[in-house]
């Protein structure tokens, strides 16, 4: 039997959170939550992180929250995007984890909001 994970039961909505504060909070080992889109395994969670304005060594996705609306080019090798695409229909929930730059939050932190 396999136990699947809703993310968003543990997190409250409007909070800031830490990629490490997450990595220790989900027991993650998985390198793969340094990237911009993050499924945690044993999850029916999808976890996007996004921030706006880029530093200079980041490739220049144009991303941008509006209102409720979320706005992001997909990868450019697109490994992830059929997770963000099929979520419906894959029962997977999106969570969002914003920031408008790196440094609007202590410790590179992001706020939470499920879309």
């Amino acid at each position: 039997m396999t136990i699947s994970v809703k993310t968003s039961k543990f997190l409250k909505v409007g909070e800031v959170y830490t990629r490490n504060e997450l990595r220790d909070g989900f027991h993650i080992r998985d390198a793969a939550l340094n990237n911009g889109v993050f499924k945690p395994k044993g999850h029916t969670s999808v976890w996007l992180f996004i921030t706006q304005e880029k530093t200079r060594d980041r490739r220049p996705y144009r991303d941008s929250l509006l209102g409720g609306t979320l706005r992001m080019e997909g990868q450019t090798r697109g490994r992830t995007d059929q997770l963000i695409e099929s979520h419906r229909s894959s029962d997977l929930e999106l969570l969002l984890f914003y920031r408008k730059n790196k440094t609007e939050f202590p410790n590179a932190g992001f706020r939470y909001g499920a879309i």
